[in-house]
């Protein structure tokens, strides 16, 4: 309920306020066609094209910001009960069957905020076959904070039997890859032992500083990149750098994704941050399908580059670039498999 209210107040304050005076500001001081595309796009409809300080503020503040205040208030209150030993210990009988132990569930979790401490946490399992069986499992089996923020938000309207769909398609794939390396990749894993700490009343002005940390640096580093973001894609459509790469590339990708070509661009820039590039799928105003196949590609196919360069200095290059191999296979073989499927 207190995700709604918010969801509502930050809405109604941008519609009656936010929107109208930077329309009127712009288009009163820079009286330039090019600066005001740039700036409020090419129509000065909230989502429907690139604008900075139109769509670039709309979609962290008032679509992402209620999903990443819930899950990081719900992760801090996790934090501090003392219940995450206890889920390590819950989860050793099943991560034995692929070829892990208990502890592996901190990497996964660490993973569900971000994959950059999650991938400097594996270093606590013992071989390189846990790390690498690992580094899969917590690649795969669900997306970072903010990226799944923004899959909830973009599939949320059309029902939540489809963000279901998705978080099982992550979690079937990552299963079933570490289930594939846990074969291949000859090893046992160890035994757990670790101690329980008992259970603790969260103190709550605690509780709410740990998420004011996490709530700041995602609006100080999230948000200048989503709005960097559609600085980029802006300029590359206004030159028309985008339809000259969808004209080269589009192709395959309508043929095997079944998305528009024009989404090249975005899948380019998700290397560089893959929770911005899903932000960016906004204004294709992309079907139910499209969204459900364009989510499930673009968590899987590549790590982002603060995740990619974490894996080099933990894991070598050599072992990074399987990792990467088997990321972007799957990404196509699952993509092609969902766009026949639907």
């Amino acid at each position: 309920m207190s995700r709604y209210l918010i969801i509502s107040t930050i809405r109604q304050l941008f519609n009656n306020f936010y929107h109208p005076a930077i329309i009127y500001t712009v288009k009163a001081i820079l009286p330039y066609e090019f600066i005001q595309h740039l700036l409020l796009g090419t129509t000065p409809e909230v989502m429907q094209s690139f604008g900075l300080l139109t769509t670039g503020i709309y979609i962290p503040l008032v679509i992402v910001l209620p999903y990443i205040f819930s899950f990081y208030l719900i992760l801090s209150l996790l934090e501090d009960i003392g219940y995450l030993p206890r889920l390590a210990v819950l989860l050793d009988f099943l991560l034995h069957k692929i070829g892990l132990h208990g502890y592996a569930s901190i990497p996964v979790i660490l993973g569900l905020g971000c994959k950059v401490p999650a991938m400097l946490s594996i270093r606590i399992l013992e071989t390189k076959r846990e790390k690498i069986i690992a580094t899969v499992l917590v690649l795969m089996i669900a997306p970072c904070m903010p990226q799944t923020a923004l899959i909830i938000s973009l599939i949320a309207p059309h029902g939540i039997q489809f963000i279901i769909l998705v978080f099982s398609i992550f979690f079937f794939i990552a299963v079933l890859n570490s289930f594939i390396l846990n074969k291949l990749i000859k090893g046992e894993a160890p035994e757990l032992f670790t101690e329980i700490p008992p259970y603790r009343i969260p103190y709550l002005p605690m509780v709410l500083k740990k998420l004011w940390i996490r709530l700041k640096a995602f609006i100080k580093e999230t948000v200048p990149m989503i709005i960097a973001g559609m600085f980029i894609i802006g300029i590359l459509d206004i030159s028309g750098v985008t339809n000259f790469l969808a004209t080269i590339f589009g192709q395959p990708i309508t043929n095997i994704l079944g998305l528009p070509k024009e989404t090249i661009s975005v899948m380019i820039l998700g290397f560089l941050r893959k929770d911005v590039s899903i932000a960016l799928l906004v204004p294709f105003n992309l079907d139910i399908k499209q969204l459900i196949i364009a989510s499930v590609f673009m968590v899987l196919y590549l790590p982002c580059i603060a995740t990619f360069f974490t894996l080099i200095k933990e894991m070598g290059i050599k072992n990074t670039l399987i990792i990467v191999l088997i990321m972007l296979i799957t990404a196509i073989a699952i993509g092609a498999l969902l766009n026949i499927i639907f």
